[in-house]
């Protein structure tokens, strides 16, 4: 049995999705009635905060399989898979509600989303080659510390 880990990375990375994209939908809908553009931030802010949070997490579970160092195969299923998963989410959601251009709608939030876990897979990747610590440099022959 696999086990969700919620990593810091993970809730700060929907944090800043759901303030940009809530703060988006609030300037979007702010001229119709106030308590309208309220609702719709509050429901972005909802959503981008798990859809980003839910990424995170599934491209970190596809880099921590196999243990060693993730290779070209993995970092692309890290990127592509969780994003297409949620994509295809999101336009079942938009067909139940009746959403007439589901491809228009959806392309914008799977392309940028596609950028944005680009981004991370590779800084993860990176950040993987890397030494987790660097050891603390020694003193020099003779001196005391």
């Amino acid at each position: 049995m696999s086990r969700v880990i919620v990593t810091r990375r993970a809730l700060m990375l929907g944090l800043a999705s759901g303030l940009i994209y809530g703060s988006w939908a609030y300037f979007a809908n702010h001229t119709a009635d106030p308590a309208a553009a309220l609702r719709a931030a509050g429901v972005q802010f909802a959503l981008s905060f798990g859809a980003t949070a839910i990424l995170t997490m599934a491209m970190d579970a596809v880099l921590a399989t196999g243990g060693a160092p993730a290779g070209l195969t993995r970092r692309l299923a890290a990127a592509v898979l969780p994003i297409t998963l949620l994509a295809l989410v999101f336009a079942a959601a938009h067909a139940i509600a009746g959403t007439p251009r589901i491809l228009a709608t959806i392309a914008p939030s799977y392309g940028i989303g596609l950028v944005f876990c680009t981004v991370y897979v590779r800084s993860r990747s990176r950040a993987g080659a890397r030494p987790a610590a660097v050891e603390p440099c020694s003193p020099a022959p003779g001196r005391q510390v």
